[in-house]
Protein backbone atom coordinates (compact mmCIF):
# COMPACT_ATOMS: atom_id res chain seq x y z
CA UNK A 1 0.00 0.00 0.00
CA UNK A 2 1.53 3.26 -0.82
CA UNK A 3 0.45 7.11 1.05
CA UNK A 4 0.25 8.77 -2.10
CA UNK A 5 -1.39 9.19 -5.49
CA UNK A 6 0.83 11.26 -8.24
CA UNK A 7 -0.94 13.06 -11.05
CA UNK A 8 0.94 14.46 -14.00
CA UNK A 9 -0.92 17.88 -15.13
CA UNK A 10 -0.55 20.56 -17.48
CA UNK A 11 -1.50 23.96 -16.23
CA UNK A 12 -1.43 27.66 -16.73
CA UNK A 13 -3.03 30.15 -19.56
CA UNK A 14 -1.38 28.66 -22.62
CA UNK A 15 -1.21 24.68 -21.09
CA UNK A 16 2.52 24.70 -21.11
CA UNK A 17 3.47 24.01 -17.46
CA UNK A 18 4.35 20.65 -16.44
CA UNK A 19 4.14 19.42 -13.09
CA UNK A 20 3.06 16.20 -10.39
CA UNK A 21 0.05 16.94 -7.73
CA UNK A 22 0.86 14.43 -5.06
CA UNK A 23 -1.72 13.73 -2.42
CA UNK A 24 -2.66 11.15 0.27
CA UNK A 25 -4.02 8.19 -0.60
CA UNK A 26 -6.30 7.67 2.16
CA UNK A 27 -7.00 9.75 5.69
CA UNK A 28 -7.53 13.60 6.53
CA UNK A 29 -5.90 16.14 4.10
CA UNK A 30 -4.19 19.11 5.72
CA UNK A 31 -6.01 22.32 4.12
CA UNK A 32 -2.88 23.82 3.06
CA UNK A 33 -1.25 22.40 0.09
CA UNK A 34 3.00 22.51 -0.49
CA UNK A 35 4.25 24.04 -3.38
CA UNK A 36 7.88 22.53 -4.14
CA UNK A 37 10.18 24.57 -6.96
CA UNK A 38 13.05 24.38 -9.29
CA UNK A 39 16.62 24.42 -7.92
CA UNK A 40 18.27 26.92 -10.46
CA UNK A 41 17.23 25.26 -13.85
CA UNK A 42 17.45 21.75 -12.93
CA UNK A 43 14.18 19.52 -13.37
CA UNK A 44 11.65 19.88 -11.06
CA UNK A 45 12.44 16.80 -9.08
CA UNK A 46 15.27 18.76 -7.54
CA UNK A 47 18.56 17.80 -6.40
CA UNK A 48 18.94 13.77 -5.40
CA UNK A 49 14.73 13.82 -6.45
CA UNK A 50 14.54 15.20 -2.71
CA UNK A 51 11.42 16.97 -4.65
CA UNK A 52 9.99 13.58 -4.76
CA UNK A 53 10.82 12.23 -1.45
CA UNK A 54 9.60 14.93 0.27
CA UNK A 55 6.51 15.75 -1.79
CA UNK A 56 5.46 11.49 -0.88
CA UNK A 57 6.39 11.79 2.79
CA UNK A 58 4.20 15.10 2.90
CA UNK A 59 1.50 13.06 1.96
CA UNK A 60 2.32 10.33 4.11
CA UNK A 61 1.45 13.18 6.70
CA UNK A 62 -1.85 14.54 4.99
CA UNK A 63 -0.35 17.65 3.06
CA UNK A 64 -1.05 17.35 -0.94
CA UNK A 65 2.17 19.10 -2.91
CA UNK A 66 2.79 19.99 -6.73
CA UNK A 67 6.02 20.14 -7.89
CA UNK A 68 6.39 22.30 -10.99
CA UNK A 69 9.13 23.09 -14.05
CA UNK A 70 8.99 27.04 -14.24
CA UNK A 71 8.35 28.33 -17.83
CA UNK A 72 11.75 27.42 -19.99
CA UNK A 73 12.73 24.59 -17.41
CA UNK A 74 12.55 20.63 -17.09
CA UNK A 75 9.86 20.10 -19.29
CA UNK A 76 7.48 23.46 -19.11
CA UNK A 77 7.95 25.00 -22.44
CA UNK A 78 9.44 28.80 -22.59
CA UNK A 79 6.46 31.51 -21.93
CA UNK A 80 5.27 33.41 -24.95
CA UNK A 81 5.27 36.77 -22.64
CA UNK A 82 8.06 38.78 -22.77
CA UNK A 83 7.93 39.34 -19.03
CA UNK A 84 11.43 39.19 -16.88
CA UNK A 85 12.30 35.96 -15.67
CA UNK A 86 11.17 36.49 -12.14
CA UNK A 87 8.28 38.12 -12.78
CA UNK A 88 6.85 35.50 -15.43
CA UNK A 89 7.75 32.55 -11.70
CA UNK A 90 5.30 34.47 -9.93
CA UNK A 91 2.64 34.15 -12.51
CA UNK A 92 3.91 30.47 -13.51
CA UNK A 93 3.70 29.92 -9.21
CA UNK A 94 0.60 31.22 -9.45
CA UNK A 95 -1.04 29.11 -11.88
CA UNK A 96 0.01 26.41 -9.87
CA UNK A 97 -1.86 28.04 -6.64
CA UNK A 98 -5.12 28.11 -9.09
CA UNK A 99 -4.45 24.50 -9.95
CA UNK A 100 -4.42 22.97 -6.52
CA UNK A 101 -7.66 25.39 -5.59
CA UNK A 102 -9.79 23.87 -8.14
CA UNK A 103 -8.53 20.03 -8.30
CA UNK A 104 -8.43 19.62 -4.08
CA UNK A 105 -10.06 23.20 -2.58
CA UNK A 106 -6.93 24.49 -1.18
CA UNK A 107 -6.51 28.15 -0.57
CA UNK A 108 -3.44 27.99 1.66
CA UNK A 109 -0.17 27.20 0.73
CA UNK A 110 3.87 26.94 1.54
CA UNK A 111 6.41 27.42 -0.90
CA UNK A 112 9.16 25.21 -0.30
CA UNK A 113 12.40 26.82 -2.78
CA UNK A 114 16.00 25.56 -2.83
CA UNK A 115 18.45 28.38 -3.70
CA UNK A 116 17.03 30.11 -6.47
CA UNK A 117 14.03 28.67 -5.64
CA UNK A 118 14.04 30.76 -2.55
CA UNK A 119 13.87 33.85 -4.05
CA UNK A 120 11.02 32.86 -6.10
CA UNK A 121 9.70 31.75 -3.52
CA UNK A 122 9.51 34.77 -1.58
CA UNK A 123 8.88 36.75 -4.55
CA UNK A 124 5.34 34.69 -4.60
CA UNK A 125 4.99 34.92 -0.93
CA UNK A 126 4.88 38.93 -1.47
CA UNK A 127 2.70 38.92 -4.48
CA UNK A 128 -0.13 36.41 -3.36
CA UNK A 129 -1.52 36.47 0.56
CA UNK A 130 -3.15 32.71 -0.50
CA UNK A 131 1.00 32.03 0.19
CA UNK A 132 1.14 31.54 4.36
CA UNK A 133 4.83 29.84 4.71
CA UNK A 134 7.95 30.17 2.96
CA UNK A 135 11.03 28.05 3.61
CA UNK A 136 14.08 28.98 1.89
CA UNK A 137 16.52 26.59 1.75
CA UNK A 138 20.07 28.24 1.10
CA UNK A 139 18.94 31.28 -0.45
CA UNK A 140 19.31 34.98 0.32
CA UNK A 141 22.80 35.47 2.02
CA UNK A 142 24.27 38.84 3.16
CA UNK A 143 27.32 38.33 4.43
CA UNK A 144 29.52 40.99 6.18
CA UNK A 145 33.38 41.32 5.50
CA UNK A 146 34.67 38.90 8.67
CA UNK A 147 32.03 36.29 7.45
CA UNK A 148 33.46 36.44 3.65
CA UNK A 149 37.07 36.46 4.80
CA UNK A 150 36.44 33.44 7.05
CA UNK A 151 34.10 31.47 4.27
CA UNK A 152 36.38 32.35 1.62
CA UNK A 153 39.86 30.91 3.22
CA UNK A 154 37.81 27.77 4.71
CA UNK A 155 36.93 27.47 0.88
CA UNK A 156 40.68 27.68 -0.09
CA UNK A 157 41.86 25.66 1.92
CA UNK A 158 39.19 22.75 0.82
CA UNK A 159 39.49 23.73 -2.77
CA UNK A 160 42.96 21.84 -3.52
CA UNK A 161 41.38 18.39 -2.22
CA UNK A 162 37.73 18.91 -3.05
CA UNK A 163 37.00 17.67 -6.22
CA UNK A 164 33.39 19.76 -6.35
CA UNK A 165 35.21 22.75 -5.72
CA UNK A 166 37.94 21.72 -8.29
CA UNK A 167 34.94 21.15 -10.81
CA UNK A 168 33.24 24.66 -10.00
CA UNK A 169 36.68 26.13 -10.57
CA UNK A 170 36.46 24.66 -14.32
CA UNK A 171 33.80 25.44 -15.07
CA UNK A 172 33.31 29.46 -13.43
CA UNK A 173 37.26 29.56 -15.47
CA UNK A 174 35.45 27.93 -18.56
CA UNK A 175 32.31 30.67 -19.11
CA UNK A 176 34.93 33.59 -17.92
CA UNK A 177 37.22 32.88 -20.82
CA UNK A 178 34.85 31.03 -23.51
CA UNK A 179 32.48 34.08 -25.04
CA UNK A 180 30.48 30.96 -26.05
CA UNK A 181 29.88 29.51 -22.98
CA UNK A 182 29.15 33.08 -21.18
CA UNK A 183 26.26 33.61 -24.41
CA UNK A 184 24.36 30.09 -23.34
CA UNK A 185 23.63 31.31 -19.91
CA UNK A 186 20.02 32.79 -19.80
CA UNK A 187 20.71 36.79 -18.26
CA UNK A 188 17.65 37.33 -16.87
CA UNK A 189 17.74 34.19 -14.58
CA UNK A 190 21.90 33.64 -13.98
CA UNK A 191 22.89 37.32 -14.09
CA UNK A 192 23.05 38.40 -10.73
CA UNK A 193 20.97 42.01 -9.76
CA UNK A 194 23.15 44.71 -8.11
CA UNK A 195 23.76 44.20 -4.90
CA UNK A 196 21.76 47.16 -3.58
CA UNK A 197 19.16 46.14 -5.87
CA UNK A 198 18.69 42.50 -4.26
CA UNK A 199 18.99 44.30 -0.96
CA UNK A 200 16.05 46.53 -1.83
CA UNK A 201 13.81 43.56 -2.59
CA UNK A 202 14.47 41.57 -0.18
CA UNK A 203 13.84 43.96 2.49
CA UNK A 204 10.51 45.09 0.33
CA UNK A 205 9.80 41.52 0.75
CA UNK A 206 10.51 40.10 3.98
CA UNK A 207 8.54 43.40 5.23
CA UNK A 208 5.48 42.76 3.58
CA UNK A 209 5.45 38.86 4.52
CA UNK A 210 5.90 39.23 7.45
CA UNK A 211 3.39 42.09 8.41
CA UNK A 212 0.73 39.70 6.89
CA UNK A 213 2.32 36.92 9.40
CA UNK A 214 3.31 34.89 6.60
CA UNK A 215 5.99 32.40 8.31
CA UNK A 216 9.62 32.39 7.27
CA UNK A 217 11.73 29.90 7.39
CA UNK A 218 15.79 30.58 6.87
CA UNK A 219 17.84 27.20 6.17
CA UNK A 220 21.22 27.33 5.71
CA UNK A 221 23.94 24.48 4.97
CA UNK A 222 27.24 24.10 5.66
CA UNK A 223 29.20 22.93 2.70
CA UNK A 224 27.75 26.82 0.78
CA UNK A 225 27.95 28.75 3.77
CA UNK A 226 30.88 26.84 5.98
CA UNK A 227 30.21 29.12 9.18
CA UNK A 228 27.77 30.67 11.27
CA UNK A 229 27.51 32.93 14.06
CA UNK A 230 24.60 35.10 15.25
CA UNK A 231 22.77 34.54 11.58
CA UNK A 232 25.66 35.73 9.43
CA UNK A 233 23.71 35.01 6.57
CA UNK A 234 21.28 38.21 6.97
CA UNK A 235 23.91 40.47 7.38
CA UNK A 236 22.72 44.12 8.36
CA UNK A 237 19.23 42.87 8.00
CA UNK A 238 19.81 40.82 11.34
CA UNK A 239 18.63 44.27 13.16
CA UNK A 240 15.94 44.76 11.09
CA UNK A 241 12.30 44.49 12.60
CA UNK A 242 11.49 41.66 10.12
CA UNK A 243 14.01 39.62 11.67
CA UNK A 244 12.25 38.93 14.90
CA UNK A 245 9.69 37.10 13.90
CA UNK A 246 11.65 34.43 11.53
CA UNK A 247 13.11 30.86 11.92
CA UNK A 248 16.77 30.55 10.92
CA UNK A 249 18.91 27.43 11.31
CA UNK A 250 22.50 26.55 10.04
CA UNK A 251 23.15 22.82 9.94
CA UNK A 252 26.88 22.09 9.06
CA UNK A 253 25.84 18.73 8.49
CA UNK A 254 23.66 19.23 5.41
CA UNK A 255 25.00 19.63 2.05
CA UNK A 256 23.98 22.35 -0.72
CA UNK A 257 23.09 19.94 -2.84
CA UNK A 258 22.04 17.45 -0.16
CA UNK A 259 24.05 14.84 -1.71
CA UNK A 260 24.46 12.11 1.58
CA UNK A 261 21.07 9.79 1.92
CA UNK A 262 21.71 11.86 5.85
CA UNK A 263 21.58 15.37 4.60
CA UNK A 264 18.44 14.23 2.74
CA UNK A 265 16.61 12.42 5.85
CA UNK A 266 17.59 15.60 7.55
CA UNK A 267 16.63 17.98 5.02
CA UNK A 268 13.00 16.09 4.96
CA UNK A 269 12.30 16.18 8.92
CA UNK A 270 13.04 19.70 8.73
CA UNK A 271 11.31 20.92 6.17
CA UNK A 272 8.00 18.36 6.80
CA UNK A 273 7.95 18.93 10.95
CA UNK A 274 8.12 23.02 9.69
CA UNK A 275 5.22 22.55 6.67
CA UNK A 276 2.72 20.32 9.87
CA UNK A 277 3.75 23.39 12.14
CA UNK A 278 2.80 26.12 9.55
CA UNK A 279 -0.57 24.18 8.13
CA UNK A 280 -1.74 23.64 11.86
CA UNK A 281 -0.31 26.96 13.27
CA UNK A 282 1.38 25.97 15.23
CA UNK A 283 4.19 28.30 16.83
CA UNK A 284 7.49 26.58 16.80
CA UNK A 285 8.57 24.17 19.25
CA UNK A 286 11.54 25.16 20.25
CA UNK A 287 12.60 29.43 20.32
CA UNK A 288 15.57 29.54 17.62
CA UNK A 289 18.90 30.95 18.89
CA UNK A 290 20.54 34.46 17.14
CA UNK A 291 23.25 33.31 19.04
CA UNK A 292 24.00 29.89 17.41
CA UNK A 293 21.14 29.69 14.87
CA UNK A 294 19.83 26.38 17.26
CA UNK A 295 16.65 25.63 18.77
CA UNK A 296 17.09 27.07 22.45
CA UNK A 297 17.90 24.68 25.10
CA UNK A 298 19.06 21.94 22.89
CA UNK A 299 23.00 20.44 22.63
CA UNK A 300 22.75 18.02 20.34
CA UNK A 301 22.95 18.95 16.61
CA UNK A 302 19.73 21.56 15.04
CA UNK A 303 17.74 18.77 13.93
CA UNK A 304 17.87 17.01 16.80
CA UNK A 305 14.30 17.33 18.31
CA UNK A 306 12.74 16.60 15.25
CA UNK A 307 10.11 13.69 15.24
CA UNK A 308 11.58 11.65 12.17
CA UNK A 309 8.77 10.37 9.99
CA UNK A 310 8.62 7.37 7.92
CA UNK A 311 11.04 7.78 4.66
CA UNK A 312 8.98 7.23 2.18
CA UNK A 313 10.38 5.23 -1.11
CA UNK A 314 12.19 6.87 -3.49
Amino acid sequence: MTDSKETPVQFGPDGTLIGIVTTPSEGTMEPVGCLLLNMGATHRIGPRRINVKLARRLASLGISTVRMDLAGLGDSRAASSSEHFRTQAVLDMQAALNLMGTMLGIRRFVVIGLCSGAANGLALAAADARVVGVLMFDGYSFLGRRALWERSFRRALAAATNPVMIEKTGRWLHRKFSAKAAAALAPDMFEPEPPHVVAANFRRAMTQTVERNVAILFLYSGTLHVTDRNRDQLGDFVNEPFAKHIEYMFDPAIDHNLTSLAAQETFQAIASDWVLRVARREAPQNPYSAATGRPAGLGGPVHGNLALARDAVA
